[in-house]
């Protein structure tokens, strides 16, 4: 498939190598007395702190008393705690918590910030209840994420109004900082993990595409899309008419439906606007005249979710958006190996209503069967070309590999912030926009690197590159076969070298079909006579020839000598020829530079031999037969 994706939402593992998510937790089950409790895998980066009150965890409105974090008469005191959540992919928040006599109007709120000053109300519990609250709290991951409970509504009106809170936790996942290619970007960011020219998403496999609604003004419509064994999806908006929902296997992706259109807000609606500034798409319901989709939403391989616009008809980028309240996207469950069901769902507008645009599905790819996924190995086919070579990458301006590894030199230093080599793309955006168009040399739809017969000639590109493959099943070497950690064969006793371009035009004949010759005309049996010329020919375009004849045993290759000459040409001539050579077969084998897989051989023709006329004195006349 060729489309370009966001990396950061994008990153496959090989099914028998997944990476491990690590998680940690902050917590504190107000065990002891005190603020300062660490009962996580890792430490808060603050003590608990309370305003308008005595900072106490012994007395006060707010205090620690049976290992509870316990609240009573709450008109402005409050409690925090920050915890650093910057290195980690997502984070939820829970705790235990009860009430008692807090009557209509008085509550206790969760509270929280990502930047330690500007708080969003999660919830509030009232009355005389318990329960237990858990949230995904990963849009407000930062360096200084903190928590705070304080009154929710009104001033608690009586002593005996109380709340309790326990087992405060904060458990949060994270992605190892693996940077495979050592280009200083770790794979959970970088485009290209291994450095070979062709990015993480582009080596992905058995995708589906699908198109969607085109605007009408029929009420609300719906999309339903199957595909197996799913591990990212992308689907890209061109226009969208009225808002949209997505349900994957029975959760959405976001708690509300997603609106875009300033001043159309239903129901069960949230706006969802430009992270950076706050500011609306402008008329998504109109195509960017570049090409560049209006809204692009992601779901990677751990069910997190992205959505990107273009801020207007004209815009050459994507941006990142977020729901307006800063609710954060639902987390999204993945069915390996089976069926997972995508249901679109576009809601009913006061105008037309319909999106237009494609769904791309794909799942884990590792095409050579070598137990390393396609985006972290060298030669993702196992034929002896590193995928590098077979991307066409190296046929870019200011791109080498020479010191012949199948990275591209320099990768190291040179790939920015998104870990594309910067001479391969446009700009240096968590997308990548190529500058180049990836190698498919028989334009089948599958790229040069994880196909065996690059060019469909029927030759198998580790024979078209000039290397052994002994059992001539595209692989190079024999079997079993043996990799390296990057995916190289090292059972094979060659290959990796600079393929073959036999017919020196410039293409690598891997790259270029080709075809053994056709023979237009055969050669036909001759007769000639002991001490004439006569010539054996055919009519056929090729590269080489060779004159053969047989023995009475095997066929073997003639040469310009003796009575022969034009032994590697179209035409035979022989020249003076002795009764010995009477009733000799001959053949010519063409073959063609280009396609080392096969040759031609022609007909077999026959030299005949008969001696001249012979006339006697008496006016008669003799026929003399051989011998």
């Amino acid at each position: 498939m060729k489309i370009t994706l966001n990396k950061l939402f994008f990153l496959f593992l090989a099914i028998n190598s997944l990476t491990v998510v690590a998680q940690e937790t902050f917590s504190d089950n107000f065990s002891s007395v005190s603020y300062a409790n660490n009962n996580g895998s890792q430490n808060w980066s603050s003590n608990w702190v309370e305003y308008n009150d005595n900072n106490d965890p012994s007395s006060g409105y707010i205090r620690i008393t049976g290992s509870e974090l316990y609240f009573y008469y709450i008109w402005t005191e409050n409690i925090r705690r920050s915890v650093d959540l910057s290195s980690y992919s997502s984070a939820s928040l829970s705790f235990d918590w009860r009430t008692w006599s807090l009557e209509s109007g008085e509550t206790l709120a969760i509270e929280i910030s990502s930047d330690g000053f500007s708080f969003t109300t999660l919830n509030t519990f009232s009355g005389s209840q318990s329960g237990t609250f858990d949230q995904d709290i990963t849009a407000y991951m930062s360096n200084n994420t903190t928590i705070r409970f304080s009154k929710g509504n009104n001033d608690w009106s009586n002593s005996n109004d109380r709340a309790y809170i326990d087992n405060v936790t904060i458990t949060t996942t994270s992605i190892p900082a693996t940077d495979t290619d050592s280009d200083g970007i770790i794979d959970v960011v970088d485009l290209d993990d291994d450095n070979d020219g062709i990015t993480d998403e582009e080596e992905y496999c058995t995708a589906i595409k699908a198109s969607f609604l085109t605007s009408s003004d029929v009420g609300e419509r719906s999309v339903v899309i199957n595909h197996t064994d799913t591990g990212y999806l992308r689907i890209d908006f061109s226009s969208m008419d009225n808002s949209f929902q997505l349900d994957i296997n029975g959760t959405t992706v976001h708690p509300s439906v997603l609106e875009f259109e300033n001043g159309a807000l239903d129901a069960g609606d949230e706006y969802f606007v430009f992270q950076s500034d706050g500011s609306f798409l402008n008329q998504p319901w109109v195509a960017n005249s570049n090409g560049v989709p209006r809204l692009r939403l992601v779901v990677n391989e751990f069910g997190e979710i992205a959505l990107y616009g273009s801020r207007n008809t004209s815009s050459t980028s994507l941006e990142l958006m977020q729901a307006q309240g800063g609710t954060p996207f639902n987390t999204i469950t993945w069915t390996p190996g089976n069926n997972n069901t995508f249901t679109l769902v576009n809601q009913q507008g006061p105008g037309p209503e319909g999106f237009t645009g494609e769904l791309f599905a794909s799942s884990i790819c590792d095409t050579d069967g070598d137990g390393i996924s396609n985006h972290l190995d060298l030669d993702s086919d196992n034929d002896g070309l590193f995928d590098l070579m077979e991307s066409g990458a190296l046929d870019q301006t200011g791109v080498a590999d020479m010191n012949n590894d199948g990275i591209i030199d320099g990768a190291t230093s040179g790939s920015g912030a998104n870990g594309l080599f910067d001479l391969i793309e446009d700009n240096d955006t968590d997308y990548a926009l190529f500058s180049y168009v990836i190698l498919d040399s028989d334009a089948d739809g599958n790229y040069d690197s994880f196909a065996l017969d690059a060019d469909g000639d029927g030759c198998y590109d580790t024979r078209e590159a000039g290397y052994t493959d002994g059992n001539n099943d595209g692989i190079l070497g024999p079997t079993p076969v043996t990799i390296d950690s990057n995916g190289l064969v090292t059972s094979g006793s060659d290959g990796y070298s600079v393929p073959a371009d036999n017919d020196s035009n410039v293409t690598y004949d891997y790259r270029e079909a080709g075809s053994a010759p056709t023979i237009i005309s055969q050669p036909v049996n001759t007769t000639t006579c002991p001490g004439c010329t006569t010539n054996i020919s055919t009519t056929v375009t090729a590269d080489t020839f060779q004159w053969q004849y047989y023995n009475g045993a095997t066929w073997s290759d003639l040469s310009d000598s003796a009575i022969y000459s034009g032994t590697t040409t179209n035409t035979l001539t022989i020249t003076n020829p002795t009764p010995s050579e009477h009733n000799t077969q001959f053949r010519l084998i063409t073959s063609n530079n280009a396609f080392v897989c096969g040759a031609t051989t022609s007909d077999t023709a026959t030299l005949l031999l008969r001696v001249n006329t012979v006339v006697t004195n008496r006016r008669i006349t003799f026929r003399v037969n051989k011998n």
